[in-house]
C-alpha cells in the first residue's frame, strides 16, 4: 500500500499547478486541463509517440487518451483513422478540444469504459494502450476519475482489455500494450495466455534518475504474426 499512497500523492500534487497548462509536442499545440492525467509527471506518453510501430494508413483504437497523445499524433502523422477514448470525462472533453485546436479531422473521441461504448462491428488494425501497470490490491476503490489512469485493482481491467480486446481486430491486426516494470508481469503472462495470445516487447526505455522502464508489447493471436 505504500506505493498506492506514493501515486496517490504524486496524482494530488499534479493538480496542485494552474491550470490550464499549454505544451507545444510534435509540432501540436495543446492544452492540458485540469482533472486530466498530468503529463509533466508521467512521461511514457512521449517514449510511446516516438517508438510507435508502422502505423501509416493503418486504423487504431486508442484506450485512455488522456489529454490527447499520442492518438492526436498519430492522427496527424499517418493513420487512417483513430478512435480516442477515455473513461474520464475531463479527459474526452480535452481531446476534443486538442483535436480542434490543431484541425485533426480524422479522429474521433468517445468516453468508455474499455470497450463498453466501442460498436461492435468496428475493427482496427492496432487496439492500443498505455496501460495503468501499477498494481493495487483488488478490494481498492478509486477516489476519483483522475486515479483510473494510474492503477488497476487487481488487475481486473487488464483482464477485460486482453479478453475482448482481439474481438475488434482485424485478421492482421494486433493489440499494442505500454506496460512499465512497476508491473506484475507474472500476472500480465498468466492472463496473455488465458486468452491464447502471444507477446513480443518491441522496446524499453528508463529515464534518467526513474525507477521504472516503460515498455512496448505487442500482443497478437496466435495464428497471426506481425
Amino acid at each position: 500500500m505504500n506505493e498506492l499512497n506514493g501515486i496517490r500523492t504524486k496524482l494530488t500534487a499534479s493538480q496542485h499547478r494552474t491550470f490550464p497548462r499549454q505544451m507545444r509536442e510534435f509540432g501540436l499545440d495543446l492544452i492540458v486541463r485540469e482533472r486530466v492525467f498530468p503529463p509533466e509527471d508521467f512521461l511514457s506518453w512521449r517514449w510511446i509517440c516516438e517508438n510507435f510501430p508502422a502505423f501509416a494508413g493503418k486504423t487504431i483504437l486508442e484506450i485512455g487518451c488522456g489529454f490527447g497523445l499520442p492518438g492526436l499524433w498519430l492522427a496527424k502523422t499517418g493513420a487512417l483513422s483513430v478512435l480516442a477514448s477515455d473513461i474520464n470525462p475531463s479527459a474526452v472533453a480535452n481531446t476534443l478540444e486538442n483535436a480542434t485546436r490543431n484541425d485533426i479531422r480524422n479522429v474521433e473521441v468517445i468516453e468508455s469504459d474499455i470497450f463498453s461504448n466501442i460498436p461492435h462491428r468496428r475493427k482496427f488494425d492496432i487496439v492500443f494502450w498505455n496501460y495503468p501497470s501499477n498494481f493495487a490490491p483488488e478490494e481498492c476503490e478509486y477516489v476519483d476519475d483522475l486515479e483510473r489512469g494510474a492503477f488497476d485493482p487487481g488487475y481486473n481491467l487488464l483482464k477485460r482489455f486482453l479478453s475482448e480486446g482481439p474481438g475488434f481486430l482485424t485478421d492482421k491486426g494486433y493489440i499494442l500494450l505500454g506496460f512499465g516494470t512497476n508491473a506484475r508481469d507474472d500476472l500480465l503472462e498468466q492472463i496473455t495466455a488465458d486468452n491464447d495470445l502471444t507477446s513480443l516487447m518491441l522496446g524499453s526505455v528508463t529515464y534518467p534518475n526513474g525507477d521504472v522502464t516503460y515498455r512496448l508489447f505487442s500482443l497478437f493471436r496466435r495464428a497471426t504474426s506481425l
